[in-house]
């Protein structure tokens, strides 16, 4: 956990540990420090149903951690996977991951191995050695090698280029180390004071000054333009709300349903009905529809009685001559996403209950049906039918076909 994690922001570049790291995301995140050790040694073995806590103590350690030492090489390795999985999810776009191109080494990125390294019969076939966006590579992924290796073992190391990984369908770029400008000074001290003596007229920190004020004036008016709202989005509903009266030449129809008017009514009961409508099979028995209604009842918590009220109402829709119409379509759609698009601009979306063809040959036209349980819909029945108007429109220019509006009153 305390092994450096560099990682690349939009505020520079930050070093920081691992833990540190955790819930934090950068668009470059290199895994430094290849040589430090996966696990350690156990130094602590805790029982809480003991309340003991054994740890070593001036390099002795007590009888229970011994004991219990290789529970605790367990724990360390768990330990170790779930810290390198914290540290390559860092990373947005680009994860950097320093590895040996000669030999798979030990260390607490071990566990990437699979994951970077090619085939060892593929090592010197990359899939291309020319991947977007890099320079042109040599053909040796190990800078510098030491014990008389020499040119000789390149022949054993993965070639520079983009590699299929053991493990896994994603691709790997191993880098030309060579391509890498190291060893490099911090000059920027000197080289203001070199500014700061060769500007005694001012002309190289006033055009600096000049560069930033232009960048600042166009970051503001990027930021200006993209804060302006370039489209307006409405919901059927909040819209029919605001224009109740429009319905544009729609053809609306309200159908009713025999309904008890001393059953139970409002939110809880309307959306039984609904979610019974929307999933529960159209040539449905009793109990299936019961059943459906008791299930989404329990999650809602309903009482008893408003299951047995909502389970009757969808009994009687679904033997409606409207949804016998519906069971005979070739094309139905329930919970039908709408979009439309307004002459002002504004973009409308919604989600029609239910819309069925009917007709053939040419003459086919969708049915967009809005199903409603209100106790008495006098007082909304305009609002309701700029509802359903405007998912009509939508289906309608969709489909390029004529459609009609149905308020299905349950």
């Amino acid at each position: 956990s305390e092994v450096p994690v560099v990682e690349e922001g939009t505020e520079g570049v930050r070093i920081m540990t691992v833990h540190r790291a955790k819930g934090l995301e950068f668009p470059v995140v290199v895994l430094a420090d290849l040589t430090c050790r996966e696990t350690r040694e156990p130094s602590r073995h805790a029982n809480p149903t003991k309340k003991l806590c054994a740890q070593r103590l001036a390099g002795y350690a007590p009888v229970e951690l011994l004991v219990n030492s290789e529970e605790e090489e367990k724990r360390e390795r768990a330990e170790a996977v779930r810290v390198l999985y914290v540290a390559v999810t860092r990373a947005r776009d680009l994860l950097v991951v320093p590895g040996v191109g000669d030999e798979e080494r030990e260390g607490w990125l071990q566990g990437l191995s699979p994951a970077i390294y090619p085939d060892p019969k593929k090592r010197r076939g990359p899939i291309t050695r020319t991947p977007p966006g890099v320079p042109e590579f040599g053909d040796d992924s190990v800078r510098v090698r030491v014990n008389g290796y020499g040119a000789a073992g390149k022949e054993r190391s993965v070639m520079p280029g983009m590699h299929r990984a053991r493990v896994g369908s994603h691709r790997v770029v191993w880098w030309d180390p060579a391509k890498l400008e190291l060893d490099v000074s911090d000059t920027m001290g000197l080289r203001q004071i070199r500014l700061l003596e060769a500007d005694d007229k001012k002309v190289v920190s006033t055009r600096s000054i000049e560069q930033w004020t232009r960048w600042r004036d166009a970051r503001a008016n990027l930021l200006t333009a993209g804060g302006a709202e370039t489209i307006r989005v409405n919901t059927a509903t909040e819209l029919s709300m605001a224009k109740p009266a429009a319905t544009d030449g729609i053809d609306i129809e309200v159908i009713e349903t025999v309904r008890d008017p001393a059953r139970p009514h409002g939110p809880r009961f309307g959306t039984l009905v609904h979610l019974a409508m929307l999933r529960v099979d159209f040539a449905a028995t009793d109990d299936a529809i019961l059943a459906s209604v008791a299930a989404s009842g329990r999650m809602l918590g309903a009482e008893d009685a408003e299951v047995a009220a909502a389970a009757r109402a969808v009994s009687l829709a679904l033997k409606s001559a409207l949804m016998m119409r519906a069971r005979k379509s070739s094309d139905i759609r329930r919970e039908c996403p709408v979009l439309l698009k307004l002459d002002d601009g504004a973009i409308v979306e919604g989600i029609a209950d239910l819309a069925f063809a009917e007709g053939a040959n040419g003459k086919t036209i969708w049915n967009v049906v809005d199903f409603k349980t209100d106790l008495a819909i006098g007082a909304r029945r305009e609002e309701y039918r700029a509802q359903i108007s405007l998912y009509a429109r939508g289906i309608a220019s969709a489909s390029n076909l004529p459609s009609r509006g149905i308020l299905f009153w349950i």
